[in-house]
């Protein structure tokens, strides 16, 4: 990551990370509904999160099993965005180290992921993907598709 980052994307993941932090702390506010971050995302991701998030195992047989702002299943306590660098025309690669751990006690090593935002028509800066990058690498968008629409 040899970029610095444009103020839009910083301004992008720190503002979804401080929801990110606040859902935390009161995961019963409905100002804290994914609902309420719709305009981070793309279209495209952006739906195939809600699809996913109401996914039930006793209805659908599968669900998202793990919170994708920090891939595990414990508690958010913060994220640095530590840079980064171009990728295709119009859109940047911005990696961010999310500090997560159970209780009052974030982990030692922090997960590390890696948003791609692109920006659209209007110039706005938007999540259309995030890479998780510590012990298996893989793509948002591509396990969320397998697990909305899995194939028989």
């Amino acid at each position: 990551m040899n970029l610095a980052c444009p103020d839009e994307v910083r301004q992008q993941l720190d503002g979804l990370y401080q929801w990110q932090v606040q859902r935390m702390d009161q995961p019963n506010n409905t100002a804290t509904s994914l609902s309420s971050q719709s305009e981070r995302f793309s279209p495209r991701i952006f739906s195939l999160l809600t699809q996913a998030r109401q996914l039930t195992p006793s209805k659908d047989g599968r669900y998202l099993d793990f919170d994708v702002f920090s891939n595990t299943q414990v508690r958010t306590f913060s994220a640095v965005i530590t840079g980064c660098s171009s990728a295709q025309k119009n859109s940047i690669l911005a990696a961010v180290e999310v500090q997560a751990g159970l209780r009052k006690t974030p982990s030692a090593t922090p997960r590390r992921l890696e948003y791609e935002l692109k920006r659209d028509c209007t110039g706005q800066w938007k999540i259309t993907e995030i890479t998780y990058r510590n012990e298996r690498v893989f793509h948002l968008k591509t396990y969320l598709e397998k697990l909305v629409n899995p194939t028989p």
